[in-house]
């Protein structure tokens, strides 16, 4: 399976490859299970059905909310869990966020399995110990740090998913990509790579790698006082537009990029190259690099980012590929800069 381990400053993490449900098998025996599963998947996968006890929940973004989390609560106590009782996840990142944080609070912490079952999961939200829920229009203002002790990864479950999840998880991987150097964003768009990806072919050996970026981030700075904040270059502004305009992660995301680097270049921090090798990298995956959004109402949200210290924000900008850097910046300032160049 080429299984790996990581040795967080809370916590240890065993990385595990293959069938998930023999994982389960292989790993969890004579120890008290709840399961988290997306509703959607049980249709395609009948073995996750002999789960029990599970929780079936409609992944949208509606239910990662402090109301809904206290319906999940109550099942766990009609469950019976105890401190020992394991969470284990099955799903994409809304799952796994409403499984992390059940598992940070109830009875102050119980173990976490997180078996991610979308690629945006796979290589970036189920790995550092972040979950969060959403706080109205706010995306992820409420949450904690809580690292599993299991990430199960079957890459089957990508073959089943719908092309618009893929395309959200790819803007993570260029994410990644740009954040990593150029050798990684270059190999990213190598034509056999874009061809298999968008069928969802992913091999755990390109799993592998592109998560490793972010545990390398990760495991220096696991409560971002640091290096970490370079990880959320792009969602600045993404989180505001998946919110407020109800896209997908990754169209907000790929959007926030563009203006991340429009921004830079404006500052003549990045040239109009930089700018134009992000075009070309998310065109090749169809997302977005216009966005046709009423900007007015976009940065008035710059408010409430949680990135936000007194009347300034820490903003990611691009100098150039395998190179971002976090800056503080007067809102006001951003805001005007945001107007005037997107």
């Amino acid at each position: 399976m080429n299984n790996f381990s990581i040795n967080w400053s809370s916590g240890k993490t065993e990385f595990v490859f293959g069938d998930f449900a023999e994982a389960i098998r292989q790993y969890l025996p004579n120890r008290k299970l709840i399961f988290i599963c997306d509703e959607r998947l049980i249709e395609l996968y009948p073995e996750i059905s002999f789960l029990k006890p599970i929780i079936k929940i409609h992944a949208n973004e509606n239910n990662k909310s402090l109301q809904f989390i206290d319906l999940i609560y109550q099942k766990l106590v009609e469950f019976e869990a105890d401190k020992h009782t394991i969470i284990v996840s099955i799903g994409g990142g809304i799952i796994s966020d409403i499984a992390g944080f059940l598992a940070s609070t109830f009875y102050r912490g119980m173990p976490l399995i997180l078996i991610p079952t979308t690629l945006l999961a796979m290589i970036d939200a189920a790995i550092g110990g972040k979950n969060g829920l959403n706080f109205g229009k706010h995306k992820n203002q409420i949450g904690t740090i809580r690292q599993p002790e299991k990430i199960i990864i079957d890459n089957r479950f990508l073959r089943t998913l719908p092309n618009e999840q893929i395309k959200s998880g790819m803007a993570e991987v260029i994410k990644h990509g740009i954040i990593s150097g150029v050798d990684l964003f270059s190999e990213i768009q190598q034509p056999e790579n874009i061809e298999q990806w968008n069928k969802g072919v992913f091999s755990d050996k390109w799993i592998k790698k592109i998560m490793q970026v972010k545990i390398n981030i990760v495991i220096n700075d696991e409560f971002e006082n640091g290096n970490r904040k370079i990880l959320n270059f792009g969602h600045t502004l993404g989180h505001i537009l998946e919110m407020q305009e109800n896209i997908s992660h990754g169209e907000a995301v790929s959007l926030g990029i563009i203006i991340a680097a429009k921004l830079s270049a404006n500052l003549k921090k990045c040239t109009q190259k930089t700018v134009d090798q992000l075009i070309k990298a998310l065109s090749l995956f169809n997302l977005p690099i216009n966005s046709n959004y009423n900007i007015q109402n976009i940065v008035k949200h710059l408010e409430s980012d949680k990135k936000k210290e007194g009347s300034k924000i820490n903003y990611i900008f691009i100098e150039n590929i395998g190179h971002v850097v976090v800056e503080q910046i007067p809102i006001e300032k951003l805001k005007k800069l945001i107007l005037e160049n997107v």
